[in-house]
């Protein structure tokens, strides 16, 4: 396997993801998981959504930082001078992607809980010219991306790759790569297969104590997710008045 510096994105880095195999996509605004309707067409860069639509994907993807980590990882070759990276890999719950939920929907074989993390897009682009180095960068991006959500608790993964001339043009990428990768191909047929990975869900407890820390919520300022409610008076210890009791109808016992 390559040398790789895997790490996830935040948003210093949102803008270094690479461009995917399909032409004219752009990662940073495409909503094609997010949403039923959604499509993999990238707006024009004058296009007045444009920077509204990056911003959205930028918060979705970090939508989970504070808890376990953002939803997208970015690799980068280890022995290169020049920092590019070389591979990008979007994931999430599978309640974060629905149109990976209506994909599953057509399956119903597929075991129902605990709801999988999917992986929805694994990309390489083409400036790694070789083809077999360009499968060994996402072969060593998927398992790192794994080790990752092992690392959070998470057991089960699955990815939705579709057979076509050029497998690379689907965000998933090739099936192929999941199965070196440990996938097993779960329900679907040859264009539209199902593959799944099992984890361990091995998060020991000083990782889920730096998860914890990290979702903490700053006790200066009001960023807390979840304010008290206001009480009359600010007094939310006080009982609510004793409503009127209404008069029994058929009489007092």
């Amino acid at each position: 396997m390559p040398e790789l510096e895997t790490v996830l994105v935040d948003e210093a880095t949102f803008d270094e993801i690479p461009p995917p195999a399909a032409a004219g996509a752009r990662c940073q605004t495409c909503d094609y998981w997010e949403r039923l309707d959604g499509g993999r067409e990238a707006p024009a860069d004058d296009a007045p959504d444009a920077a509204a639509r990056a911003a959205r994907k930028r918060d979705r993807l970090l939508s989970g930082r504070r808890l376990a980590g953002s939803y997208a990882m970015l690799a980068y070759g280890a022995e290169t001078v020049e920092r590019t990276p070389i591979g990008y890999a979007q994931f999430g719950p599978l309640s974060s992607y629905p149109r990976a939920g209506s994909i599953r929907d057509r399956y119903p074989t597929l075991p129902e809980s605990p709801a999988p993390w999917v992986i929805t897009c694994l990309q390489v682009p083409e400036t790694v010219r070789d083809a077999s180095e360009r499968d060994r960068v996402a072969i060593a991006l998927l398992e790192a991306v794994c080790t990752d959500l092992d690392r959070r608790g998470i057991t089960a993964v699955e990815a939705y790759p579709e057979g076509v001339a050029d497998p690379w043009q689907p965000s998933a990428g090739p099936a192929a790569i999941y199965e070196a990768a440990g996938f097993s191909r779960a329900a679907g047929d040859d264009r539209y297969p199902v593959y799944r990975r099992e984890l361990a869900g091995a998060a020991d407890d000083e990782t889920w104590g730096d998860l914890l820390r990290a979702g903490t919520p700053s006790d200066e300022g009001d960023e807390w997710p979840l304010p008290l409610p206001k009480a009359p008076d600010d007094d939310f210890l006080r009982l609510p008045p004793e409503r009127p009791k209404r008069p029994n109808p058929f009489g007092e016992d």
